[in-house]
């Protein structure tokens, strides 16, 4: 498992690289498993009730959220950086090396460059053939961000990607939360999508 000095020391060398650093096949695995490690001291802490205890609990709570920043950080970097990789295989069409891509990145790298390419061969071919591009609709309003939901299971704290801390939830609590979590929760059946007029009542 790593540590946060292995992780800050993995950020401070891809922040200083304009190429992707290389990274050990587990290394996301890896940094999921300390920071569930993490997650399980905080509610640990959480569930004391001493006021030494809520001091401690509130500096442990900035520990995560700065885990959570690095972390974050760090796979942002790497996500712009294979953004650009893709970018440059489709516009040269010079195969890149992917040797310092985690398996995960790897799966989204191709992704991307399907997508990519797949825009190139439709938008790009079809402007330089002089066809007109097909009128498409009005796009739809945007939808809310968050969503009310019933938990169904217990749910233990979790740092969101806006690196605010959510729950602990239990079973029949209402929570109101971002939209990726709601559907993660709903998917593993632990919360159902409460109806907006449920959510009046």
């Amino acid at each position: 498992m790593v540590s946060f000095e292995e992780l800050r020391e993995v950020h401070r060398k891809e922040r200083a690289s304009p190429k992707l650093v290389a990274l050990a096949p587990t290394f996301w695995k890896e940094v999921a498993d300390y920071f569930l490690g993490k997650m399980q001291k905080y509610e640990e802490l959480r569930q004391q009730t001493s006021r030494f205890t809520d001091k401690v609990l509130g500096q442990f709570e900035r520990e995560v959220r700065n885990a959570g920043r690095v972390i974050s950080e760090l796979y942002t970097l790497r996500e712009k950086k294979l953004l650009l990789m893709a970018w440059s295989e489709v516009a040269t069409k010079d195969r890149k090396d992917l040797r310092d891509l985690t398996p995960e990145e790897r799966d989204m790298y191709k992704v991307i460059l399907e997508q990519l390419k797949e825009g190139r061969n439709t938008m790009l071919a079809g402007v330089l053939a002089g066809e007109k591009a097909e009128e498409k609709e009005e796009p739809p309003a945007p939808e809310p961000e968050t969503q009310q939901v019933r938990i169904l299971e217990n749910v233990a704290s979790f740092l969101g990607t806006d690196l605010n801390l959510y729950g602990p939830y239990e079973p029949g609590q209402l929570a109101e939360l971002p939209l990726r979590y709601v559907k993660l929760l709903v998917d593993k059946g632990k919360a159902e999508i409460v109806s907006a007029f449920e959510g009046k009542s």
